[in-house]
């Protein structure tokens, strides 16, 4: 039937049946709108359930940090979001509308920043940890860890001129953060380089390892995009030539993970396993 024959038999106007035939299930529903679609948040749901299925169920704060990615990757502009990061009224109304699959899972994770590292935290993680590797192959586990160098000396005594009172030093902060990555196996994987800087200079990227990448941010600190860049560029092409489930073991970093590098795990039998937060430095 034509929208002009469902006009006439229906009453129904045109206007309103090309927008169900453009926007099919998007269309918006009466009342305050939601600032996903509803797939949008279906999809979001789901990639939520397996991050928990990982051993990482999020919190309300991860999920705000997971939809602004998504937004500034989208290029959307969210007037009502500062900066695009949705607030915790958006977070609590979010989980309300999916509380059946997701209350119950992201609420027994609320307070996880506070725990403490224990000696059973670490033996149930280890227990873990032999289970949820059982069967896969040295080659297919890559245990990552993200460092921070700087060069800052901190405060240090200098000599001068009697009767400076106030002496100083010319120094200047450099920060510089790498991703560093091995298998089970022994085999080394290349690094991830990311200097703090607005660009990224040629001459930065000569004399390094080979295989390595290079990326810059303005804290010197990786972020959802360099994180992503790492993942699809050096881990997923490692991964990718292996046969059966591959596991990646780093540390927790919810600024990091985004729809698009859970999506390809799926897609791909790609696991993370999280190390007990807190915790680096133990291991």
């Amino acid at each position: 039937m034509t929208p002009r024959k469902a006009e006439e038999d229906f009453k129904i106007p045109k206007s309103v049946l090309h927008r169900h035939i453009k926007l099919g299930k998007n269309i918006k529903k009466h009342g305050g709108q939601t600032v996903l679609f509803s797939g949008e948040e279906k999809i979001l749901v789901q990639r939520l359930v397996l991050c928990a299925s990982w051993g990482y169920p999020m919190d309300s704060y991860d999920v705000r940090l997971i939809v602004k990615g998504y937004m500034d990757r989208r290029g959307v502009d969210v007037k009502r979001f500062k900066g695009n990061m949705p607030g915790v009224d958006w977070a609590e109304s979010f989980l309300m509308r999916h509380k059946d699959n997701l209350r119950e899972r992201i609420s027994q994770n609320i307070n996880r920043a506070q725990a403490t590292v224990s000696q059973p935290t670490i033996n149930s993680y280890f227990n873990n940890l032999a289970e949820s590797l059982d069967g896969t192959h040295a080659p297919n586990i890559v245990n990552y860890d993200e460092t921070n160098l700087t060069d800052d000396p901190g405060r240090k005594e200098v000599i001068t001129k009697r009767g400076t009172k106030y002496p100083e030093i010319s120094t200047s902060k450099v920060s510089t953060s790498l991703i560093y990555a091995a298998a089970a196996d022994g085999i080394l994987i290349p690094p991830y380089i990311v200097y703090k800087a607005v660009n990224l200079y040629d001459t930065w990227t000569f004399g390094g390892p080979n295989g390595a990448r290079y990326n810059r941010s303005k804290s010197g600190w990786f972020d959802l995009q360099s994180f992503s860049d790492w993942f699809t560029t050096i881990a997923l092409p490692y991964l990718k030539k292996l046969a059966g489930k591959q596991v990646l073991i780093g540390d927790t970093l919810n600024s990091h993970l985004s729809l698009e590098v859970i999506k390809t795990c799926k897609e791909n039998d790609i696991s993370f396993i999280f190390l007990p937060l807190n915790s680096t430095q133990l291991f």
